[in-house]
């Protein structure tokens, strides 16, 4: 539901209309609404995609109803964390139902020096959980969300390690892999018909970027995620591989996220905007031998789906 802000001055007790706002540049929307004979600056509320759902920066998380048999099937509230639960629980419930959003302004909240988000020490341990919550259930997000809307869920190089609940995709015949075919000569699927598309250790392998990367667009839903790990040139993983064919670090992406990078290559057909885009090692091995990954979620641009963060022009 749509959230209405209010301000209340502490010396008078007066309750004021509070005119700040979030940066519209990361696609918060706002419109005036009468609640109560007042009239307040109303936060419309962004959808409930994967992406959004996965952040509590973008999640409609202040008001929340659901059922008592759903919030005992998932575990309900985690009592070991000291803030981020209700993110915590909204995932966890997103995964196994839908969300509705309630498009009227149902509550105000009123915003005071005492309020949790003012103290720097308690919203510092709150950024710090969120992306550690998104990480955990990114893609069982957006996994839950393709299901229920009757989308695909793709595994590309599904020869090894596929997840359960995705169809196998690799250029080989071989256990796990449902359609063989090289991505970048197309794959034989409507348009929009896939929510989610998981490409572990695949990226590298492809050396026609620009092909694989109009082809992934062509294939996602609006608002569907494109969720890649891929070694990155900062370290050696990239290169010692003999079977690697195509070389990435957080820069490449900007071609198919930023149209002040794209226009300088028209083949480029595709709009992403970036949902992680972030360099780390998966484990101390990893550190170990200098071997970091460059995680890249990416989401499709496609009939003005509206998620929260930058969206490069």
């Amino acid at each position: 539901m749509n959230q209405g802000l209010a301000g209340r001055h502490d010396e008078a007790n007066a309750i004021f209309r509070d005119e700040s706002r979030f940066s519209e540049a990361h696609g918060w929307m706002y419109r005036d609404e009468t609640v109560d004979g007042r009239t307040v600056l109303v936060s419309d509320a962004m959808e409930a995609t994967p992406h959004n759902v996965s952040y509590i920066w973008y999640a409609p998380n202040h008001v929340r109803a659901f059922r008592r048999d759903l919030y005992e099937k998932v575990g309900g509230y985690d009592d070991t964390l000291t803030v981020a639960d209700d993110h915590d629980l909204m995932c966890k419930l997103y995964q196994v139902t839908d969300f509705h959003h309630i498009r009227r302004c149902l509550y105000l909240q009123r915003i005071h020096r005492n309020n949790t988000q003012s103290e720097p020490e308690t919203n510092a341990r709150i950024q710090e959980l969120t992306v550690q919550l998104y990480d955990r259930n990114v893609q069982l997000n957006a996994l839950a969300w393709a299901k229920r809307r009757g989308l695909l869920a793709l595994d590309l190089g599904a020869a090894h390690n596929k997840p359960e609940g995705y169809l196998g995709v690799d250029q080989y015949e071989q256990p796990g892999v449902d359609l063989v075919c090289d991505v970048s000569k197309g794959i034989d699927l409507p348009d929009g018909s896939v929510g989610m598309i998981r490409a572990v250790d695949f990226l590298e392998h492809v050396p026609d970027k620009i092909a694989v990367f109009n082809e992934l667009y062509r294939l996602r839903a609006p608002g569907g995620l494109l969720l890649t790990l891929t070694p990155s040139t900062d370290g050696r993983g990239a290169f010692q591989d003999p079977t690697h064919l195509a070389f990435y670090n957080e820069n490449s992406f900007w071609y198919v996220t930023d149209q002040n990078h794209a226009r300088f290559v028209p083949q480029i057909t595709c709009r992403f905007q970036a949902s992680r885009l972030v360099t780390y090692y998966p484990s101390e091995w990893h550190r170990m031998n200098n071997i970091c990954y460059v995680s890249a979620n990416l989401i499709a641009i496609k009939d003005g789906t509206r998620n929260g963060g930058i969206l490069a022009i």
